[in-house]
């Protein structure tokens, strides 16, 4: 049976049980709206912690001034029953005057800039500002052992990593593999809102990581060349936000394929926008 926590307060109470037990507590932290990709996390967490919590927190301080955070889906207890079907231990879900009592005065915490200025930071500016202090906020509360993300968010993943290594907070992150669909699309809510034919089409971004990936294996090692061939897989009305090889380390561009760079990919297909990644392994 899951336990629905809104207070701070009541969820420490909790936790500090079973900090005295021993017991190794898994985090995975979400806005809701959960979906498939959102289940794998919580199987993880579930076969590797004694304890689950699973936040459910619609953060306003991720949000821009043009992006409507008042609209974001809330669907708490449809949430709420996929939790409980997957054994969850707590489902937190705080309101934002919990969150954030004093909203106007918050202490900001802010990632380097050479790691938000690119990908989807480019047209997110504070985006990540906003997950690091609401990311930071669920670490010190929970006290979480284990923190679970999925790799589809692989910039949001890279900076948390950073800001764990940097902060020097005692957490484990694990990033897990992206969820696809039967025809190879990366799990998303904004699937629902492609036509048949535009989720045919959106199938060129896995095939082009895909296509990356085999020159890799093969032996091509110049970035240029790799994107070259992917690009003669883009569909027609399919338009490139980025597409880009990092490293894994620093974001940092790569200007050569090998092992643990990032090949992301940001495309808008009738105003829908869709996002992929892949991460090249040796």
């Amino acid at each position: 049976m899951s336990l629905l926590i809104n207070h701070i307060s009541d969820i420490e109470k909790q936790i500090s049980q079973w900090k005295k037990q021993g017991l190794k507590i898994g985090l995975v932290p979400t806005m809701g709206a959960l979906h498939i990709g959102h289940e794998s996390l919580i199987k993880k967490a579930r076969e590797t912690c004694d304890k689950v919590i699973v936040s459910i927190f619609i953060n306003p301080t991720q949000f821009g001034p043009n992006e409507d955070f008042d609209k974001y889906p809330r669907t708490l207890e449809k949430d709420a029953e996929l939790c409980k079907a997957h054994g969850v231990d707590i489902i937190f879900a705080p309101s934002v005057s919990e969150m954030y009592p004093d909203m106007d005065n918050l202490t900001k915490i802010v990632p380097p800039q050479s790691f938000q200025d690119k990908l989807c930071g480019k047209s997110r500016s504070g985006h990540f500002d906003g997950v690091a202090l609401v990311v930071t906020k669920l670490f010190n509360i929970t006290q979480a052992d284990v923190a679970f993300f999925g790799l589809k968010d692989a910039q949001q993943f890279f900076i948390i990593k950073k800001l764990v290594k940097d902060l020097n907070i005692s957490i484990e992150l694990v990033g897990c593999p992206i969820v696809r669909d039967f025809d190879g699309l990366a799990m998303s809510s904004r699937n629902i809102y492609l036509t048949p034919e535009n989720r045919q089409k959106a199938l060129c971004l896995n095939k082009m990581l895909k296509k990356i990936q085999e020159l890799y294996i093969k032996g091509e090692k110049n970035v240029q060349n790799a994107k070259k061939e992917a690009l003669k897989l883009l569909e027609n009305g399919v338009n490139i936000e980025y597409f880009e090889c990092l490293s894994t380390d620093t974001l940092n561009p790569k200007s050569d394929l090998e092992s643990e760079i990032l090949i992301a990919i940001a495309v808008k297909l009738n105003n829908i926008r869709l996002i992929d990644n892949i991460i090249l392994e040796k």
